[in-house]
């Protein structure tokens, strides 16, 4: 026996159990011998998966946690462990001698330096399965084999091919479905388009293709400012994607966002002036306003800089109206918060430059014009609309010259033509009673 009887009534007399019984003490014995052997059999493999020939500390401790059993602390060591003998009227005793530490040598020896502070970074690990590739990710074992080696140059009847090293993620069946929906995105035929666009927006498998639909959009809108139908068919590809349930475009939005605004305030959209390019800045100026109340929570600065820029666009004179006309619709959709705050108090000042596009020769200014005002109107309108809760202010002299105050004489007349020209006044109003007293309480 390996572990002896004497051994066990030692260790429970120091834990406060004398005069134990000698039955006892042997199956004990007999106990701690088969736990040692087991041990000992699951340290040895460790040392065989390890390709040693040596049992360490270091196996003795995986067995044990692999057996759920706390570990041995303060024996493991990089140097053999020499034990030594003493002997004992009753049995030999082996120790390992502790080196003696000189306290003033010890006191002496410069002092560690002192650590780094922890600092964490994010990035992503993967986008729907696809690993990025950015400094942070490690590349895949096959391009760093091919980034290893120079590029391969082989001769053919066309000419001189480079073999390239990025390795293509997409099956062929998804390469087949991308080129089917592009072609028919260009189809003259309107159910054929109509058939693609569903397609995109409830299709549960194409999660691998957002980052192409979305570098499709930018492509278009980069190579096609003037032609307004397919500039459509890029928009209606951008709110298909988005729709769909199955589709996280979160990581694409940074990509998807310049696409919308240069739709949205873009100086020409179209070929010739008669066409409706009006209709694609209120809908590019809808989807921003929607990605921003989708994903505002996750990103706080969203609207803000989207705001900006639109403000910007807005209140410069050297901008063509249709920019102004795309910047007003923007921050109308933005919200009421937004109104309140960028777009009413500097109606007066900008309806002095429209009032001067109108009294111009060209036919189209005055137009583009005309569509400004007509942003303008419907920006109170949603501002009335979320003071419904307000008495609607009667059409005097006395409200009229407290309106052209507000917005300037030219708008305020169209506000007493519109139907909803009560409601309007009462809110512009308040908001202005709202501001002086703000501004009184800050003062």
């Amino acid at each position: 026996m390996i572990y002896s009887k004497g051994s066990i009534k030692n260790i429970a007399d120091s834990v406060g159990i004398p005069k134990l019984k000698d039955g006892i003490t042997t199956a004990m014995a007999q106990d701690v011998e088969y736990r040692l052997h087991e041990i000992i059999s699951e340290a040895a493999k460790f040392m065989k998966h390890s390709k040693r020939t040596k049992l360490t500390v270091a196996d003795i401790n995986s067995a044990l946690r692999v057996r759920n059993v706390e570990p041995i602390y303060g024996f493991e060591t990089g140097r053999p462990v020499k034990f030594h003998k003493a002997s004992t009227a009753l049995e030999d005793i082996y120790y390992v001698e502790d080196a003696q530490i000189d306290l003033d040598t010890l006191l002496e020896e410069p002092l560690p330096s002192i650590p780094l502070e922890v600092v964490y970074t994010a990035h992503w690990l993967a986008i729907e399965g696809v690993q990025p590739r950015i400094q942070q990710n490690p590349l895949p074992v096959d391009e760093e084999e091919l980034v290893s080696k120079k590029p391969v140059k082989s001769q053919r009847q066309e000419g001189v091919e480079t073999i390239p090293l990025v390795k293509h993620v997409l099956s062929r069946e998804l390469q087949l479905y991308f080129e089917c929906i592009t072609e028919s995105l260009q189809s003259p035929d309107p159910i054929v388009k109509s058939t693609a666009l569903e397609s995109i927006s409830i299709d549960a498998g194409i999660h691998q293709l957002v980052t192409y639909f979305v570098q499709y959009i930018a492509v278009t809108v980069k190579n096609n400012l003037h032609n307004l139908e397919v500039l459509k068919t890029a928009m209606a590809v951008a709110r298909a994607i988005r729709r769909n349930p199955n589709l996280f475009i979160e990581p694409y939005m940074h990509q998807l966002i310049p696409s919308l605004l240069t739709c949205l305030v873009s100086k020409r959209l179209c070929e010739t002036y008669s066409e409706d390019h009006w209709s694609l800045r209120d809908g590019a100026a809808q989807q921003i306003a929607e990605i921003c109340q989708q994903f505002g929570q996750s990103y706080h600065t969203l609207q803000a800089r989207i705001a900006r820029t639109l403000l910007r666009a807005f209140l410069d004179p050297t901008k063509p109206l249709t920019t102004h006309y795309g910047a007003i619709v923007g921050l109308t959709k933005l919200g009421v918060s937004v109104i309140r705050v960028l777009v009413l108090p500097n109606i007066k000042s900008y309806m002095t430059l429209l009032d001067s596009e109108m009294e111009k020769d060209s036919e189209q200014l005055r137009d583009d014009a005309r569509h400004c005002q007509g942003a303008l109107l419907e920006c109170m309108r949603v501002l009335a609309r979320d003071n419904s809760g307000l008495a609607p202010a009667n059409l005097t002299s006395v409200e009229k010259s407290k309106l052209v105050q507000a917005v300037g004489e030219t708008l305020a007349n169209l506000v007493f033509k519109d139907r909803q020209g009560r409601e309007i006044v009462a809110a512009v109003l308040a908001v202005g009673r709202e501001c002086k007293d703000s501004q009184q309480q800050s003062g």
